[in-house]
C-alpha cells in the first residue's frame, strides 16, 4: 500500500513524541510527505531517492549515512514504502532513536492497511446483506455463492430488524424541556458514532448489520436470543427500547425500530427491506406517541398503508361524515385517538386528557351518536378505528383535514 501524505501527516504526529529533533517522511520515490519546515514537502530529496534503489539486502540493516543527515528505509512486505531522514545536527541520542521510529512507522502501516482490509471486507458483506434483504434475481446461484464466501450460514435463524435515526428538537430533563440544536455536521458525526457502535450490541457470531449512515439507518438480521420465536421477538424489542434511551442521552437522536419476521429459509429474507420500512410507517401511523414496535402487532397499519386514496376516502365518509361536520370534530376524534392507544382503558385515557372519566365516556356516546357505531360492539370498534386510521392517513397524504 503506497504512503500517501494524509497517512504519513498521522505518522509524523505520533513520531513527534519519539523524537524531539527535525526530521521528514518520504514516499518509496524520495518525495518529501511530512516535515517541519512545509516549503519542502512535495520536493523529492535525493538521499531517500538513493536509499530507496538500493537493494533489499543491502538497505535493510543499515541506513545511508552521506555526512549531511541519516536516511533509514521503513518497509512493507519485504519492499521499501518510505524514509525518514534525519539531519545532519542530529545527535547520538537522536541517532538511537530511529530503530523506534521505524518501528513505529511500520506498525502503524500495518494497522492501517489491516483497517483498509476490514473496511473492505464490510463493504463486501453489506452489498452481499443488501441483496439478500431485497429482490432476489432468478438466478440465486451467484448471491448464495456470495453468501458462502462471506461466510453466512443462512440455516441459522435470524430476526429482521430496522432501525431509523432523526434529528432530537428536545431533550427531557427533570427540570423541564431543553431545546436541541444541532447543525448538520454534528448531526452527521452523532449519527455515525452511533451506528459504528450498534456491532457491540449484536456480537453473536452470525449476527448481520448493515448500516447506512447516508439515511441515518441500519437493518440487523439478529440471531436467536430466546428458544421460543415470541420471546425471542420481545428480547430484541427490549433491546431496541435500551438503544432508544442511548441515543436520546448519549447522542441526542431520536431512534425509531421495527422488529420484523424470523427468517429460517432464503426466501424468508427477500424484499425485508422493503417489508420493513412499510412496517414502521404503519406502526407510527397506528401509535404516533411510541418509537419502537413488534412488526406482528401493526398488521393493521399495513392494510391502511396498501389501500388506494379512494377506498380511504370512502370509509372515512360512511363513518365519520357526521362527525366531520361537527364543531366538536377535534376534541371528539383526539378523544377516541388517545381511548384506542390507551388499549380501551377509560381511567387511562381520562389521565392523558387531564379530563374526568364521566367526561370521555360522555365524549364516547357523542361519538356514538354521530356515528351510529358503537364502542362497546366488536364490530364497532373494529370500524370507528379502521375509519381513524383512514382518517389519518389522508391527513398524512394531504397534510391537511380532507374535503369532505
Amino acid at each position: 500500500m503506497p504512503l500517501k501524505r494524509e497517512t504519513a501527516e498521522e505518522i509524523f504526529q505520533k513520531l513527534r513524541s519519539v523524537q524531539p529533533v527535525s526530521f521528514q517522511l518520504t514516499n518509496h520515490r524520495g518525495i518529501i510527505l511530512a516535515s517541519d519546515d512545509e516549503d519542502q514537502v512535495g520536493r523529492r530529496d535525493s538521499r531517500a531517492a538513493a536509499c530507496c534503489m538500493r537493494p533489499f539486502n543491502e538497505a535493510v540493516s543499515c541506513a545511508l549515512d552521506a555526512g549531511c543527515g541519516t536516511v533509514i528505509p521503513f518497509w512493507r512486505h519485504n519492499r521499501i514504502a518510505g524514509t525518514i531522514i534525519l539531519e545532519q545536527t542530529a545527535d547520538e541520542k537522536a541517532q538511537a532513536c530511529l530503530p523506534l521510529m521505524k518501528a513505529v512507522v511500520e506498525l502503524m502501516l500495518e494497522r492501517k492497511e489491516s483497517w483498509k482490509l476490514q473496511e473492505e471486507e464490510h463493504s463486501s458483506k453489506n452489498d452481499v446483506i443488501s441483496l439478500l434483504i431485497g429482490v432476489h434475481p432468478r438466478d440465486t446461484r451467484p448471491l448464495l455463492q456470495e453468501l458462502e464466501r462471506c461466510n453466512i450460514d443462512l440455516s441459522t435463524p435470524r430476526t429482521s430488524l430496522l432501525l431509523q435515526l432523526s434529528k432530537r428538537e428536545t431533550l427531557d430533563l427533570p427540570s423541564g424541556e431543553r431545546e436541541i440544536i444541532l447543525d448538520e455536521k454534528q448531526y452527521d458525526i452523532s449519527v455515525r458514532r452511533f451506528l459504528d457502535g450498534l456491532f457491540g450490541y449484536f456480537p453473536y457470531q452470525q449476527d448481520l448489520c448493515m448500516i447506512d449512515p447516508a439515511k441515518a439507518n441500519a437493518v440487523i438480521l439478529a440471531t436467536d436470543r430466546a428458544r421460543a420465536s415470541e420471546d425471542n421477538a420481545m428480547s430484541l424489542f427490549e433491546l431496541c427500547r435500551k438503544l432508544e434511551e442511548i441515543a436520546e442521552r448519549d447522542y441526542c437522536l431520536t431512534l425509531q425500530a421495527v422488529v420484523g419476521i424470523r427468517c429460517t429459509a432464503f426466501s424468508d429474507y427477500e424484499r425485508q427491506y422493503e417489508q420493513l420500512n412499510l412496517r414502521l410507517a404503519s406502526g407510527k401511523m397506528l401509535y404516533p406517541e411510541r418509537n419502537v414496535f413488534l412488526g406482528n402487532s401493526i398488521v393493521l397499519g399495513n392494510f391502511i398503508t396498501h389501500t388506494s386514496r379512494k377506498i380511504l376516502h370512502n370509509i372515512t365518509t360512511y363513518v365519520y361524515q357526521k362527525l366531520l361536520n361537527s364543531k366538536e370534530r377535534e376534541v371528539l376524534l383526539e378523544t377516541l385517538r388517545i381511548y384506542y392507544e390507551s388499549d380501551m382503558n377509560l381511567t387511562q385515557t381520562a389521565k392523558k386528557l387531564y379530563i374526568h372519566k364521566n367526561t370521555v365516556q360522555h365524549r364516547l356516546k357523542r361519538i356514538e351518536e354521530l356515528t351510529g357505531f358503537s364502542v362497546r360492539t366488536a364490530d364497532g370498534l373494529l370500524t370507528l378505528r379502521m375509519a381513524l386510521l383512514c382518517y389519518s392517513r389522508l391527513k398524512a397524504k394531504d397534510s391537511a383535514p380532507p374535503n369532505l
